[in-house]
C-alpha cells in the first residue's frame, strides 16, 4: 500500500477529533478523510477503513462507523466488520450537527439509512465531499 494510505486511514483521524470542537470535527472527517477516500482505488479504499478507529466518545464512535459503512456502500465495497460492533451504535438518536429547528424535518428525511441505523440524523448535504 502507498504510504499516503497508511498515514490517512480513518483510524488516524481520532487524534484530530479529540482536539477540535464538534462542528470542526464533522469537517475533518467528511472533507478531510472524504477527499482522501475519493483519491483512492477500491483496494486503497478498503485499506483506508480496515483498521478500527480507537473508541473515544460514543457519538464519534458511531459516526466513524456510519461514515465508513456509508462510503463503502456508495462504492459497492463490503464495509469492515468493526462498523457493526455494539459500541458503534447510539442508544438514542442524536443530531449530527447544530441544526436550526426549521431544518430538522429535512434532515430527518434526508439522513442516509446507515447513519440512522447508527443513531445519527445528519443532512445528506453535510456528507458531500468538497
Amino acid at each position: 500500500m502507498p504510504v499516503w494510505v497508511t498515514k490517512n486511514r480513518l483510524a488516524a483521524y481520532v487524534p484530530a477529533l479529540r482536539e477540535y470542537d464538534d462542528d470542526f470535527r464533522l469537517r475533518v472527517v467528511t472533507n478531510g478523510f472524504g477527499t482522501v477516500w475519493i483519491s483512492g482505488n477500491s483496494d486503497e479504499q478498503k485499506s483506508l477503513v480496515a483498521q478500527e478507529p480507537e473508541p473515544f466518545e460514543p457519538f464519534w464512535d458511531a459516526f466513524l462507523a456510519a461514515w465508513a459503512e456509508y462510503l463503502c456502500k456508495e462504492e459497492g465495497l463490503p464495509p469492515p466488520a468493526w462498523v457493526t460492533e455494539p459500541e458503534r451504535y447510539l442508544p438514542t438518536m442524536r443530531w449530527g450537527a447544530n441544526y436550526f429547528p426549521f431544518e430538522r424535518g429535512r434532515v430527518v428525511v434526508t439522513t442516509p439509512g446507515v447513519f440512522e441505523d447508527h443513531g445519527i440524523w445528519i443532512s445528506d448535504n453535510d456528507l458531500l465531499i468538497v
